[in-house]
Order: structure tokens, then C-alpha cells, then sequence
């Protein structure tokens, strides 16, 4: 989970440019991205948790005297960056590579034969791009091996791509003097910057900004499909945003609604109200209360009841994680806080918005229980979760509760049956493919997911 933004001010007005880059980066550091860096032409700053001061990053600025052009590149993220060179390198991704086994052996390596994957995707597009001049091939390079967005700033210039199946949002903002344009990898930003008129990038487009020029869009390559990353629309898009001209808190509701539909005619679920858990499925569980309330009209239409350690609000996600353990260990308690009154003795329904451990919805199940509630059912916004890079790259290390099923189960129905055992919970529902895709309101064609998860679906009936 990256978040990453460009920026370019073409006035002398420093104190602008550093506004500009704070408030873009409290903006894009929702759920928990707790690693930042600013790279403002040579000067460079990072850290984790909150930012420095505006004044300290403005003293930082004047105070440098070897700066040359007022843009700048900032990045977010849930770790410290993956790659060594992005110690060395103005270049911000968020995405991931594919195809890279063999990248040593590309012609135009050079000295990045042996240096992460980065590295040599930097030293190859840039040769393509600026020694040679051929921003067609620079971007079919970048196109073939990436998956999501790539910033790179050079000498007082930033290019920004959008690889050509429009992986994962992203925007360009200019403010109405023409005096500051933005490249950002959400739209969130139009709420702290109202004046910003913000506008999609198209997938495979590679935009230009600097000093002299303002923006442009150097080269569009076609769009042979899109393939958009579905966990956007669940957790990783700030929930004002927008993509493609849809609302994210709206199509939350709208993924929560058309999984009541379903499992509302479909299965065997028993429930009596349905709560979010975490924070961010709220919107989901809004709209899975609502449709439910056509099937069940003294269906509770409670959002939440129970406050967890996870907090939109709280940009240390994992840092209050730790704390949490830490205390269940110390102290045999949880941050959670469970209304009682309000369940005991209740068939319960758990939205989450995706299992990816099993860690939390055990704990939550744990208190639930403790609290004399019937039955705990879990109702999973997402599909189920084999592959780190759909909950963000973050997870790449994590021992994933589904991924251990691959091969072994032949529907929805036996893997949420097996995910249910393991968790200790009454029932499970994953959300499928075709429903997500349904709720999203794009075509499943258009939407990635692994091949496994592809074609596990439920029985039809």
C-alpha cells in the first residue's frame, strides 16, 4: 500500500510548495501508511509516524542553498521502502513489478545488472527516455513491467506513467492560476485543495511537469484492457475519492447491498444485525443492513459496535496494532470495547472487509463470545485473500489463511466452510469474484484477481 504525489510550483513562493506538500501527505496517509518521504529537488526528508513541522520542512527549504527548482516527490507507505536504491533515487512507486527475472540480461542495464529490480527499471527507462529521447519505447519498457504507478524526478523534471491497464488510480491537478500542478495516486486531494481542478490520468499515459513548462502529456500509449485492482474500492482509496467517476463510500454501500442480495436468497446465513469490523467497512455494512432489511424488517441497521485499535483517523494502524498485542499480553485484554447490551444473546454478523491472518477476526470472535452472543458469522466484503499483492505489497511475507486451500476446495462453499473451523466463528461468506465485480459496477473481465480466485465461485442453485 503506497501512496505517492509529484508536485511543481512555478511561482517563487516556497512557503506554497510546502503547504502544498503537508497537506498532501496528511491527506494520502489514511489507513495506517506510516512511512513518509519528501524529496524536494536535492533535499531530502523521511520518517515514520507523524510529519515535521511545515516551519522545520520551510527552514529545510530556505536554508538550502544548492536548490534549484521548486518541485518535489512524496511518498507514503504501510513499511520502509522495499528497495535500496530508493535511498539514491528520485523515484516513488506505487505498484509492483512483473516480469523482472531477466532484466540483468536487458541490453541497456549497464552497471544496474546486479542492483534491485528498481534500480534497473529506473536505469533502462531513463536511458530510453532521456539519453535516447524514445518515450514510445521508454513506455512500452515501463508498461511491460509495471503495475500501478512510477514517479521519477530528474534533473528539475518529474515524470509521472500510468501503466496501460490502469491498475491503480491515478490523478493530475493544476489550480486555476496555473501556478501549481500536482500528480497524485488518488483524488482525495480536491478536499484540502479546493481550488485544484483534478482530472484522471489514462492508463498509459506518461505526463511531464516543470518549471517552465507547467504539464504535459508527453505520449499515450493504447489501451488494450483494464485491469483495475479491486481492493482499491474496498480499503486502499480514501473513501471521499473518486474512480472513474464513481464514488468510494457509495460503492462500498453498493458492494454491502448486493451481498445481501445474495447471501439473503443464496445461503443458509441466520442473522439478526450485522456489524463493521474494522472501522473502514462501514459504508459495506451500511448497505448490507439496509437490502437485509427487505428480508428482515426488525433487521438491526447498526453500523458498528465495536471500537477496535483500527481508526481512519489514526495513521499509525500498525503501530497501534503493536500496542495492542502488547497489552493482550501483558494485561489479558484488548483495546476492543464491545457494547453488550446491545448483542448478547444475538446472531451476529461480522463485516470485514478481508481475512488476511485470521489474527483479528479471532480476537473479535473471542469477545464476541465472551459476551453471550448466539452465533458469529463473518461476511467478507473481499475475495478470498491468496495473494499479498491484492491487500496491498505489505503482506507479501504474511502466512495467508486461504492461500493454504488452493487446489484443495472446489467452491465458495467448502472454503468458507474450512476458513469457519479454523477461526472458530459459526459461519463464513466470502464475497466471489462476480458479486464484488457486480458490486463495484465493473465487469469481473476488468477487474485482477488470481487465477484461483478467478474461478472459485459459489454453486449455482
Amino acid at each position: 500500500m503506497a501512496g505517492i504525489f509529484a508536485i511543481t510550483n512555478y511561482s517563487a513562493d516556497r512557503e506554497t510548495l510546502v503547504s502544498y506538500f503537508i497537506n498532501s501527505l496528511q491527506m494520502l496517509q489514511h489507513r495506517g501508511k506510516a512511512y513518509w518521504k519528501i524529496i524536494i529537488d536535492n533535499l531530502v526528508s523521511s520518517g515514520i509516524g507523524p510529519f515535521h513541522a511545515d516551519s522545520s520542512i520551510l527552514k529545510g527549504v530556505n536554508d538550502n542553498s544548492n536548490l534549484r527548482y521548486t518541485i518535489g516527490l512524496g511518498y507514503l507507505s504501510k513499511r520502509t521502502p522495499r528497495f535500496r536504491s530508493m535511498n539514491k533515487i528520485g523515484v516513488v512507486l506505487d505498484g509492483f513489478f512483473v516480469d523482472i527475472e531477466k532484466l540483468h540480461l536487458h541490453p541497456l542495464v549497464g552497471d544496474a545488472a546486479n542492483a534491485d529490480s528498481l534500480y534497473k527499471i529506473y536505469s533502462i527507462f531513463k536511458k530510453l527516455l532521456i539519453d535516447q529521447g524514445n518515450a514510445e519505447k521508454a513506455c512500452e519498457f515501463l508498461d511491460r513491467h509495471l503495475r500501478g504507478n512510477l514517479s521519477m524526478m530528474y534533473d528539475g523534471k518529474i515524470y509521472s506513467y500510468r501503466d496501460s491497464t490502469g491498475f491503480k488510480p491515478l490523478v493530475s491537478g493544476t489550480d486555476k492560476n496555473n501556478s501549481v500542478s500536482i500528480i497524485a495516486s488518488e483524488n482525495s486531494l480536491r478536499i484540502p485543495f479546493p481550488n485544484m481542478n483534478f482530472e484522471d490520468v489514462r492508463p498509459g499515459q506518461l505526463i511531464k511537469m516543470d518549471v517552465e513548462n507547467g504539464q504535459q502529456k508527453i505520449l499515450s500509449l493504447p489501451t488494450t484492457r483494464t485491469m483495475i485492482d479491486p481492493f482499491e474500492f474496498i480499503r486502499e482509496s480514501h473513501v471521499t475519492a473518486t474512480i472513474n467517476g464513481k464514488g468510494i463510500y457509495e460503492i462500498r454501500k453498493r458492494i454491502g447491498k448486493v451481498q445481501a442480495d445474495f447471501l439473503s436468497t443464496h445461503s443458509n446465513i441466520d442473522i439478526d444485525a450485522a456489524y463493521a469490523e474494522p472501522d473502514y467497512p462501514r459504508p459495506m455494512t451500511l448497505g448490507f443492513s439496509a437490502e437485509y432489511r427487505n428480508h428482515i424488517p426488525k433487521f438491526d441497521l447498526g453500523e458498528a459496535i465495536i471500537n477496535d485499535r483500527y481508526d481512519d483517523s489514526d495513521r499509525m494502524i500498525d503501530f497501534s496494532e503493536n500496542i495492542s498485542k502488547n497489552k493482550m499480553i501483558t494485561s489479558g485484554k484488548s483495546l476492543k470495547y464491545i457494547l453488550k447490551h446491545k448483542i448478547s444473546q444475538k446472531n451476529i454478523g461480522l463485516i470485514q472487509g478481508t481475512i488476511q491472518t485470521g489474527i483479528t477476526a479471532k480476537e473479535t470472535i473471542y469477545y464476541l463470545r465472551k459476551v453471550g452472543v448466539k452465533s458469529v458469522s463473518i461476511i467478507v466484503s473481499y475475495v478470498p485473500t491468496v495473494d499479498g499483492r491484492q491487500v496491498g505489497l505489505y503482506t507479501h511475507n504474511r502466512e495467508l489463511i486461504a492461500h493454504k486451500y488452493i487446489g484443495q476446495v472446489p467452491s465458495l462453499e467448502e472454503l468458507n466452510t474450512r476458513i469457519s473451523k479454523e477461526l472458530g466463528a459459526n459461519k463464513v461468506f466470502y464475497n466471489s469474484p462476480s458479486i464484488l465485480s457486480k458490486g463495484i459496477g465493473i465487469s469481473e473481465y476488468n477487474l485482477w484477481f488470481p487465477e484461483w480466485v478467478r474461478f472459485l465461485e459459489y454453486e449455482k442453485k
